[in-house]
C-alpha cells in the first residue's frame, strides 16, 4: 500500500493533466469553451482517462456524511476522492493487466458474472424509473382478473354414491367410528357408483353453493352442497343425501370464505406486478439481442458431453467400460473376464 502511495504522488505532477486544476475549474466553472461538462477529462493514468461524468457519478454513490471524509468544500471532496479512491482504482487496474490477470479464465469468469449482475442491477433501475403505469391500465388488469379478487364462498365436498339407502347408512356407521382420508379414499375407489370420481378418492373438490367446482369444469346437485354445507368443517352430513337413483355419504373436508377485495386495496399490488412484468419482458429482449450479438452456435444437447466430478468441477464422461484408478494402494478389480 505505502508502494502505491508513493507512485500516486509521484505521477501526480506528470501523468495528470493538470488534474487539480481541472477539479477546481469542474467547481467553479472557469474553463473556457470547455467540452460537454461529463466528457471533460481531469486526469489521465497511461491510456485510462478520468471524466468528469465518471468522477461525479461514483461520487453520488455516497452519502453527504460519507463525502465529508474528503474534505470541507465541494473542491476538497472532489480531489480528494480523486486521489484517494479512482487514480489508485486505476494504478491497481493497469498493474493487474501489465502481470495477465485479465486473461485469467478464473478472474474471467468472476468478472463477466459481476457484469452480469451489475446488468440486472442497471436494468431493473432503467426499468422503474421509465415504467410508469398508468390507472387504467391497472384497472384494466383488475377487470380481466376480477376472480382473483372476487370470488363466492366454497365449501370442499367429498362423496360415495351408493345404490340404496341402507348401504349408503351402514358405510356411514363405519366411517362415523373412525374418519380418516385414508379411509374414505380407499372406500370410494372401491364402492363408489361414480367410477369418475371414485378414481379421486370420491373428492368432488371445492364447490359453490350453486354445486359449481372452482374452476368451473364440475357441476354436482345442489342438494350434495346445501348439505355440506349444514356442517362443520371436518364432519360427515349425518344422513345419507339422495342424489339421482341412489344416495350419496358426504364429508366436509373444508372451506374457503367469500372474497371481496376493492381495484383500491389491490391497485398497489397490481402496480408492482405489471412493472415485474415489464422487467421480465426488458430482460427477455436484452436476452434475445445478447443471443443475436454474442452467441456464435449452439449445441443443444452439449451437456452430454460434460460430466460433474466428485469435486464438483466439470470433466468429460467416462466411457463405458473403462477402469478409474484412484490414488492409494492399487488392487486388482474385479471385471467379467477376473480381476485385472
Amino acid at each position: 500500500m505505502m508502494r502505491v502511495r508513493w507512485a500516486v504522488r509521484g505521477l501526480l505532477p506528470v501523468v495528470f493533466l493538470s488534474a487539480l486544476a481541472l477539479v477546481a475549474d469542474v467547481g467553479e466553472g472557469r474553463a473556457e469553451s470547455p467540452p460537454p461538462a461529463s466528457a471533460r477529462v481531469v486526469a489521465k493514468v497511461g491510456r485510462d482517462t478520468i471524466t468528469v461524468g465518471e468522477l461525479e457519478r461514483r461520487m453520488s454513490a455516497l452519502s453527504p456524511l460519507q463525502l465529508r471524509e474528503y474534505g470541507a468544500t465541494p473542491e476538497e471532496v472532489k480531489r480528494a476522492f480523486l486521489e484517494r479512491v479512482l487514480i489508485p482504482e486505476l494504478l491497481f487496474a493497469r498493474g493487474a493487466m501489465d502481470r495477465g490477470l485479465d486473461r485469467d479464465p478464473a478472474l474471467r469468469a468472476l468478472f463477466q458474472d459481476r457484469l452480469k449482475r451489475a446488468l440486472l442491477v442497471q436494468l431493473r433501475e432503467d426499468n422503474s424509473k421509465k415504467s410508469v403505469v398508468p390507472p387504467e391500465e391497472i384497472a384494466a388488469y383488475y377487470e380481466a382478473h376480477r376472480d382473483r379478487y372476487q370470488s363466492r364462498a366454497l365449501v370442499s365436498v367429498w362423496r360415495i354414491l351408493l345404490a340404496d339407502r341402507e348401504d349408503a347408512a351402514l358405510l356411514l356407521e363405519e366411517l362415523g367410528r373412525a374418519p380418516s382420508a385414508s379411509l374414505f379414499e380407499a372406500l370410494a375407489k372401491n364402492r363408489s357408483l361414480d367410477k369418475t370420481t371414485a378414481l379421486s378418492g370420491g373428492n368432488l373438490g371445492f364447490l359453490t353453493e350453486d354445486g359449481v367446482s372452482s374452476d368451473g369444469t364440475t357441476k354436482v346437485p345442489v342438494e350434495l352442497v346445501k348439505a355440506a354445507m349444514g356442517v362443520r368443517d371436518g364432519e360427515l352430513v349425518r344422513e345419507p343425501v339422495p342424489e339421482g337413483a341412489g344416495f350419496a355419504v358426504v364429508w366436509r373436508r373444508g372451506s374457503m370464505p367469500a372474497m371481496s377485495r376493492s381495484l383500491a386495496e389491490e391497485a398497489g399490488n397490481i402496480e408492482q406486478l405489471l412493472r415485474e412484468n415489464r422487467f421480465r419482458e426488458a430482460l427477455d429482449e436484452l436476452v434475445a439481442r445478447l443471443r443475436r450479438e454474442r452467441v456464435r452456435m449452439v449445441v443443444p444437447n452439449g451437456t452430454e458431453l460434460l460430466a460433474v466430478q466428485g469435486g464438483g468441477d466439470l470433466g468429460q464422461p467416462d466411457k463405458p467400460g473403462r477402469l478409474v484408478r484412484r490414488p492409494g494402494k492399487m488392487t486388482p478389480l474385479p471385471t467379467p473376464r477376473g480381476k485385472r
